[in-house]
């Protein structure tokens, strides 16, 4: 008696491990990320400024510049001091590095911030277009100061949004919640091996997002035959336009690493 019980109860436990759902998630936020460094050398009035970031278009160029007028938030096209352009790798790091001379009177208390461009030059408007912002504050008259590179105003750029994942039988379902987008706007979207910080080749395709008037789009795709969500080395990006043959296009306006939920 004992033996037939068992053997009802093998194909009930085949069928639950069969059916067993995997799921995760992922927090989409900002790209790039990235610090801008300033350092005042007072005995040869030089100011050198360094700019890191990562989640740049792959091989980018971008233009950045120190403004004197406005804030990231309310910007003022006032350039007080150009930088020499930051320079992605093919993973989309990148760098730029600038000494300026006859700087007289150090690094200021307000009033400054640094913004880069979505490039590669400043015409047109989708070129001119900042990327990341970032205040520079020196209260106590520091001779190096370090601000970080966010979100700005421009259109996409503050965008914020969810990932679902879950995996049930090979297949693969992957919903996306966006919000911030510009309104009735497109774009493409990819699951990437690696992370946000070296985002790698596209997975799955996700696009296209369609952005609703609000700038809201929910969307929800499903893959089949794959094997398993991995605990790491997922990523998702969202990029600023659906067309990702340009620098401008690609650039990446959201990313976020898939973790188990």
């Amino acid at each position: 008696m004992l033996l037939l019980t068992m053997l009802w109860l093998v194909p009930a436990t085949v069928s639950a491990q069969k059916s067993a759902t995997t799921t995760a998630t992922a927090k989409l936020l900002h790209s790039p990320l990235g610090k801008a460094q300033l350092v005042y050398d007072q005995s040869n009035q030089t100011l050198t400024v360094t700019i890191r970031q990562v989640g740049l278009t792959p091989n980018s160029t971008h233009p950045a510049h120190i403004h004197a007028t406005g804030t990231c938030q309310n910007p003022v096209d006032t350039i007080k001091y150009p930088l020499n352009n930051v320079v992605a790798n093919s993973t989309g790091m990148g760098t730029s590095i600038t000494t300026i001379a006859n700087v007289k009177t150090g690094i200021p208390a307000t009033g400054w911030f640094i913004n880069v461009h979505n490039g590669p030059n400043l015409v047109p408007a989708a070129q001119y277009a900042p990327i990341s912002c970032g205040m520079i504050s020196n209260a106590s008259g520091a001779t190096a100061v370090t601000t970080v590179l966010g979100p700005t105003t421009s259109p996409n750029e503050s965008a914020m949004g969810t990932g679902s994942l879950s995996l049930t039988n090979g297949t693969l379902t992957v919903t996306l919640k966006i919000s911030g987008l510009a309104p009735n706007s497109m774009h493409a979207a990819h699951i990437h091996a690696g992370n946000c910080l070296n985002t790698g080749k596209v997975l799955y395709d996700l696009s296209p997002l369609q952005a609703d008037s609000n700038g809201s789009v929910t969307k929800t795709m499903t893959f089949s035959n794959v094997p398993a969500i991995p605990s790491t080395g997922w990523d998702i990006n969202v990029h600023y336009t659906n067309n990702i043959a340009t620098q401008t296009g690609y650039n990446p306006i959201l990313c976020g690493n898939i973790v188990p939920a």
